[in-house]
């Protein structure tokens, strides 16, 4: 919803069970405004009620966007169900015009006291906002497909998050390694020296991986566009030995169970982190590892951009904050008076 100028007038823009509507109003932006507050006051006090089929419960609603949408068209799909335990076992029994931003402020004040199912540690801002998150793109399909008029939480107000990267010390890695088993271990290598995602490394398959010519086609990524990764001596030397162990699965990393893709692997990765003594490590933070590391060697921005498959060079510019910090060590260890 919203207003806009065409025309040397104002038009007001939203939508009313499902669908869009555009029209002028006036040539004095603030009395268009006005229009469309009262717009949306009746579209709340139900003035433009929806048809009584059209009414569905969110549970049943969830269920239909996992399998009609985000199995379709995301790649977060199995990330989806994951957090959408919590939001049915809150919100499955309201019809989808019943929740209010209200419900989601109550939510996050409930949900911040609970305690997660790994660690026994308090639900992590991150996390809340990952779920109400999910929760607006649920709301925000139904307002698409007819179901509602408007998004009631498109507005919620999320957590504040700091930054999270843990770069790891030489020593660690050399660590993390020496404890880890396989297939876990190439994991973790192909991470460190690629920068791969843990999704892209775990769906890899061998018609994506060219040894002769030394780099990796990565198709499903997050900007949506096919990118290369080159590889280094070690990572040829990885894949030729996996090549000759099980190279007719066309998985690289096939589960040893099913023969098809790891749903997960954190379990194993943290036993691993707690079986080396290192705290606060997700894997996602071994693409920090490699981007940080890659600079400190002389790496430019725009290949790691690239590498990295970044929409967005601001995105990558983040990693020179590493760079300074090794840099402003070098410095302080050599002051002369």
């Amino acid at each position: 919803m919203g207003v806009f100028k065409k025309n040397n007038r104002w038009w007001i823009d939203y939508y009313v069970n499902g669908e869009r509507v555009r029209k002028p109003v006036s040539k004095i932006k603030a009395e268009a405004e006005k229009v469309l507050t009262k717009i949306q006051s009746e579209i709340i006090h139900k003035r433009f009620a929806l048809p009584k089929e059209k009414k569905i419960k969110f549970g049943n609603f969830a269920e239909k966007y996992l399998t009609e949408h985000s199995k379709i068209s995301k790649r977060s799909y199995k990330t989806d169900i994951s957090l959408l335990r919590r939001l049915v076992g809150e919100f499955a029994g309201f019809y989808l015009d019943e929740i209010t931003d209200y419900h989601c402020e109550q939510y996050k004040r409930s949900r911040i006291c609970q305690k997660n199912e790994i660690g026994n540690k308090l639900v992590s801002p991150t996390t809340i906002n990952r779920e109400l998150s999910l929760l607006r793109s649920i709301l925000n399909r139904a307002v698409k497909w007819g179901y509602l008029s408007f998004n009631p939480v498109k507005k919620i107000e999320f957590f504040k998050e700091e930054p999270k990267e843990r770069i790891l010390t030489n020593g660690e890695m050399k660590k993390l390694l020496a404890a880890a088993r396989l297939p876990l271990k190439d994991i973790i290598l192909l991470a460190l020296n690629t920068g791969m995602r843990q999704r892209e490394i775990l769906d890899l398959e061998w018609n994506q991986v060219n040894i002769e010519e030394r780099f990796i086609s990565i198709k499903k990524t997050k900007s949506r566009k096919l990118r290369r990764v080159p590889m280094n001596k070690s990572m040829v030397k990885l894949f030729s030995r996996l090549h000759s162990e099980n190279g007719t699965n066309s998985l690289v990393f096939p589960s040893p169970r099913t023969g098809k893709p790891f749903v997960f692997i954190h379990n194993a990765w943290k036993r691993l982190l707690k079986e080396v003594g290192i705290e606060d490590m997700r894997f996602h933070d071994l693409r920090h590892c490699f981007a940080t590391y890659g600079l400190l060697k002389g790496g430019d921005l725009i290949s790691l951009k690239e590498t990295l498959g970044h929409s967005d060079i601001g995105t990558t510019s983040r990693y020179t904050k590493a760079l300074l910090e090794g840099q402003r060590k070098l410095v302080d260890g050599f002051d002369i008076e």
